[in-house]
């Protein structure tokens, strides 16, 4: 899905692959691949929402939402625009990035390339089942610039663009309309935007989707300049792989969060980061920012309902 440059990528991962042993804080993620599943899980998993397939004109936009994506990342690639702070000497970093809920390191922050993070902050779900308004807050609110500490909309307003009330929960399509809505008119939205459910699928046919999300992350952060909504369970009883907000295993129907950051090129590996805000502080979870490795999203989401809006 990505190309890249056979003489910078070496120089590329050397760099950051050092920087990650040597900074333990951001060790809080498990270097494997997840965990071993418990031999019996306490109760039953919930029913998850009725998720209806894509209508040929949904497919048609999917289509060419991802046709752009990659034509963005050729044009990317080819320049070398994302290797630019290679040359770094001076850090002028801040701690604003976490790893696992932990401030990374300045130096690191200001030194890994490429990179592309955009300007968050995370809210609490105000209800058990508000993930979904709470991460169309974080969407709207970056989408509109507002200041910090403050929200455009309320979640009930979200909530009721999206129908959560209604389902008790947020399907793809509803996570869809309610960004339509309190994004639209927005100065951070781009001319012409349209919010568009995907499923995330191998499109190579490598056996992976990491690297098809990795590159859908990356068009949209560093080109469109917006964040992702994604669909996981959580921290599910039965799976290898859990949201590092989530410690505690915990059986859920879904839980939404917002995708607005990426570091490194994906190898095929736990290397690549995918880093987003979590809101579920008082329904087992935690609130704020958090990293995992693209890989483990990719499961995540393969194991959920295999879709995203972006």
């Amino acid at each position: 899905m990505v190309r890249r440059h056979s003489t910078l990528i070496p120089v590329v991962l050397a760099v950051l692959m050092t920087a990650l042993s040597a900074v333990p804080a951001l060790g809080a993620k498990p270097s494997q691949p997840g965990r071993p599943a418990p031999s019996s899980p306490p109760t039953s998993p919930p029913p998850a929402l009725e998720e209806p397939p894509l209508t040929p004109e949904q497919e048609a936009a999917s289509a060419a939402k991802i046709a752009a994506a990659e034509a963005y990342l050729s044009t990317v690639d080819a320049d070398g625009l994302e290797l630019s702070s290679l040359n770094c000497v001076t850090p002028t970093g801040t701690t604003d990035l976490t790893a696992g809920g932990v401030s990374a390191d300045a130096t690191i922050d200001a030194c890994w390339v490429p990179q592309g993070f955009l300007s968050v902050e995370a809210r609490d779900q105000l209800t058990d089942i508000y993930c979904a308004p709470a991460v169309g807050q974080v969407i709207s609110n970056y989408s509109w610039a507002v200041a910090s500490g403050t929200n455009k909309f309320k979640q009930s307003q979200i909530a009721y663009w999206m129908l959560t009330d209604a389902n008790q929960g947020t399907s793809a399509p509803y996570v869809e309309i309610g960004l339509e809505k309190s994004t639209a008119g927005s100065p951070r939205r781009p001319a012409g935007w349209d919010w568009i459910v995907s499923y995330l699928r191998d499109l190579n046919g490598n056996g992976d989707t990491g690297d098809e999300l990795h590159s859908y992350l990356r068009s949209n952060v560093s080109g469109s300049r917006m964040p992702m909504a994604i669909p996981v369970k959580p921290h599910d009883p039965t799976s290898r792989y859990y949201l590092s907000s989530w410690p505690k295993a915990v059986w859920s129907p879904g839980h939404w969060i917002a995708a607005y950051g990426w570091v490194g090129y994906y190898t095929g590996s736990e290397y690549a980061r995918l880093y987003y805000t979590d809101s579920s502080r008082n329904q087992g979870g935690s609130t704020g920012k958090f990293w995992d490795p693209t890989q483990h999203i990719a499961r995540l989401i393969g194991e959920h309902t295999g879709r995203f809006v972006w």
